[in-house]
């Protein structure tokens, strides 16, 4: 053994071995080593398919909703980790074509360079049709009940109406614009800011309508039981000489109170009494912001305060004459005359009434009434106050020279 070890010959055999067993292990390595595989397309199913257009002026109203892509690529990455959807578009561009139905290429970006990149189909056709617009008012839809005992009131839109763009063809489906709110236990004033849905006349939504506004104010008052009655104002003593009331307008002929139920129902058929206006300094025209005042028992009135514009002009005067006498109050079994100072009877008196111009050119006859009030007098001769009626006293008054009492004779009627 020793022999082998120290010769040159055996070093040599060992080291032409080795040399041989390094080559096959270089050589066995390669041949199994294995080939790059062919490269193979990925297809992606269900790619939403975009369309690019001129949303002002048309709307989509047919088109291919999505295609297929074909990926393919010798990185293994996009192979089996495919980059996600959102760095990709598969588009149509139709921002040139006019309203009608196109064949329109198909169009991709956000893709890999390397990547070859395949759609199917290639081409589809797309169908856009000019927009119109229509206005139509905002409808409020009330859903639910407000609780036990509240009223809901008529709601106030802001703004009110809204305009409406769809295809052509769908014009005459836009049947309303309405906003949706909820009263459901309501107890108080809802204010609130909804969406605008549109809806054809069977109340379906009308899908991919254009509205503006998108959305509106909605305000709902909520209220406990209430009356809306006329309001009429307390003129308080007569105008200085020489100037009348030709007109007097209130922003508002009516009211709306609240209160318990029991004093609205007695409400219902009167009117409110509004606030007081002293006439006796009034020489010019006047515009006045008077608070209503509230009355026993009512809990609020709306509005709270009320504009009162008065119109003043210089006074005129106006004769009336053969303006007839009433007496009431009589008893059945009573009888009774007007006597003039000489004792003979009297059926009408003449005199003056005092006004605006224009007011008394309208005056007639029978806009007024002249009435002596002889209730509870037994039979006997009186001197009875006159009572002048007229359908305008806020605006006319009678002239100092006017009869302020006349002398009636009651009798007992013959049986």
């Amino acid at each position: 053994m020793d022999k082998w070890l120290n010769s040159h010959w055996f070093a040599r055999a060992v080291a032409l071995l080795l040399a041989v067993m390094m080559w096959m292990v270089v050589n066995l390595e390669t041949e199994q080593t294995p080939t790059p595989e062919a490269s193979q397309p990925v297809f992606i199913d269900g790619v939403t398919l975009h369309v690019k257009y001129d949303t002002d002026r048309f709307q989509v109203v047919k088109q291919q909703r999505t295609v297929k892509v074909a990926l393919e690529s010798n990185n293994p990455f996009y192979r089996h980790n495919f980059f996600p959807a959102d760095s990709m578009e598969v588009y149509v561009d139709a921002t040139n074509l006019g309203k009608g139905t196109h064949r329109v290429p198909v169009q991709y970006k956000g893709f890999p360079d390397e990547v070859k990149v395949g759609i199917i189909p290639n081409i589809v056709e797309i169908t856009l049709e000019e927009k119109k617009t229509v206005e139509r008012e905002v409808t409020v839809e009330k859903l639910g009940q407000v609780a036990l005992g509240y009223t809901a009131g008529e709601p106030i839109v802001k703004p009110f109406r809204a305009l409406v763009r769809v295809p052509e063809s769908q014009v005459d489906k836009v049947a309303a614009v309405k906003a949706s709110v909820d009263l459901e236990g309501a107890t108080s004033a809802i204010k609130t800011t909804v969406p605008l849905k549109v809806v054809d006349k069977s109340g379906n939504v009308i899908q991919g309508a254009d509205v503006i506004p998108l959305t509106v104010e909605v305000n709902i008052p909520v209220t406990s039981p209430f009356v809306k009655v006329p309001i009429k104002l307390n003129l308080t003593n007569e105008m200085p000489n020489g100037y009348s009331l030709a007109s007097m307008d209130m922003n508002v002929d009516e009211v709306t109170v609240f209160g318990p139920k029991e004093v609205i129902d007695a409400m219902k058929a009167n009117t409110y009494s509004g606030p007081e206006i002293d006439l006796s300094n009034i020489t010019s025209d006047r515009l006045l912001e008077l608070k209503i005042p509230l009355a026993d028992n009512i809990v609020k009135v709306e509005p709270e305060y009320l504009k009162v514009s008065l119109k003043v002009v210089p006074s005129t005067t106006k004769r009336l004459e053969k303006i007839p006498i009433r007496i009431s109050g009589l008893s059945e079994t009573m009888q009774a005359r007007v006597l003039s100072t000489d004792g003979q009877e009297l059926s009408t008196i003449d005199f003056d009434v005092i006004g605006a111009a224009q007011v008394l050119d309208q005056l007639r006859h029978e806009d007024l009434q002249v009435v002596a009030d002889v209730s509870n007098m037994p039979a006997g001769v009186y001197e009875v106050p006159l009572n002048y009626i007229f359908n305008q006293p806020d605006y006319i008054k009678t002239s100092a020279s006017a009869p302020k009492k006349v002398t009636i004779e009651i009798t007992n009627k013959q049986r």
